[in-house]
């Protein structure tokens, strides 16, 4: 049985341990203690991410993964507890993207070796630098990995949400070149790179383009002062789409909007395209979605299927040929200083896994 009680401690102590990405020593070594407490065979990798495997189980291996590292720099973080919710004392994030995934295992780990129930062989993955682009997972040697399936215990959103896919992304980064002059002087004798930059980015299109692409333009910096046309513009932005045929069209246009703009000014532009993250699909009918939803109705949790979360290491995961959905823990409005998580939440979800466990 879940101890609430213990999980709830579990996650405050985890979040106190500072760990945002590239600065994961401390939380790993209190992992691999953690987790050699609860009898796993634990290893850590030259990245800093930690493997386990718990053998004695029926049938085949089940991958359960979370990742140890945050989001931001904020410390200390002080977690406090208010009308059954979990917050930050508001001037830092709180953590449990995704420390409360890293307690929901743990703790689930720990009732089924006091409960006795029958298990699959569980392998257990925290990985490091999720935050920054996947990057412990992509460095992960998951050729060495045992197991076919799993769950990725990373969602945000109340617990019954079930993650089964990420679009394709690409980064596109721009630089406009144009010509510095004085603008109340002799401004024809410049070139604007801002107003190529407006005319390209208003030319393209952007937000949602149909129902499964996306293109944005987040970032621009340019200029140097308000009497002076500027000369550098540096654009940043990103598409994304589930089909990749759809996603070159997006991308191709915003790269063509940028260049026929340019030439028509008289500017000259860089443009570096960067595939960050490979989509994935599953269905209802995919076991561990399947699974996972017949788990959460016999706990009287409503299922929730999301095809167009954004990139987790299930994303990397999938790609090499294991099977695994994302498993939402009760995280909101993560990444800022309203971030929180409510105890409800954190225990159903470890209830949930524990139920997914016990009737593989």
């Amino acid at each position: 049985m879940i101890d609430q009680a213990r999980l709830v401690q579990r996650f405050l102590d985890l979040v106190a341990i500072p760990s945002p990405s590239s600065q994961e020593q401390a939380i790993g070594a209190e992992l691999i203690k953690r987790f050699a407490a609860l009898g796993g065979q634990v290893a850590q990798d030259e990245h800093g991410n930690i493997v386990a495997h718990w053998p004695d189980g029926q049938g085949d291996w089940l991958l359960l993964s979370a990742h140890m590292d945050t989001h931001a720099h904020d410390t200390p973080i002080r977690p406090q507890i208010r009308n059954g919710v979990i917050y930050s004392d508001g001037t830092t994030i709180l953590g449990s993207d995704d420390k409360s995934g890293v307690a929901v295992i743990l703790e689930t780990l720990q009732s089924l070796c006091e409960d006795g129930f029958p298990h699959p062989p569980v392998e257990v993955v925290i990985s490091v630098g999720e935050e920054r682009g996947l990057v412990g997972a992509r460095l992960l040697d998951t050729g060495a990995l045992r197991a076919r399936q799993g769950y990725v215990v990373d969602g945000d959103g109340p617990t019954g949400g079930i993650e089964i896919g990420t679009p394709t992304l690409d980064s596109i980064d721009v630089v406009i070149r144009g010509r510095k002059a004085h603008a109340s002087k002799e401004p024809e004798k410049g070139i604007s790179a801002i107003r190529v930059a407006a005319e390209a980015i208003a030319a393209m299109p952007l937000g949602r383009v149909d129902f499964e692409t996306i293109g944005n333009i987040g970032v621009i910096q340019g200029g140097s002062a308000p009497n002076m046309i500027p000369d550098e513009v540096h654009i940043r932005g990103q598409a994304r789409s589930h089909n990749h045929a759809k996603l070159e069209r997006q991308v191709a246009a915003m790269v063509r909007a940028f260049e026929e703009t340019a030439g028509r000014h008289g500017a000259q532009v860089g443009i570096k395209v960067t595939r960050h993250e490979l989509s994935y699909r599953l269905t209802e009918a995919t076991p561990v979605v399947a699974h996972a939803t017949a788990a959460a109705r016999r706990l009287g949790i409503e299922p929730r299927l999301d095809g167009n979360a954004t990139a987790t290491d299930a994303n990397v995961f999938n790609q090499v040929g294991i099977t695994c959905a994302v498993l939402a823990t009760g995280v909101e409005d993560k990444h800022t200083l309203r971030e929180h998580i409510a105890i409800d939440d954190l225990v159903n979800a470890a209830r949930l896994l524990a139920e997914i466990l016990a009737t593989l």
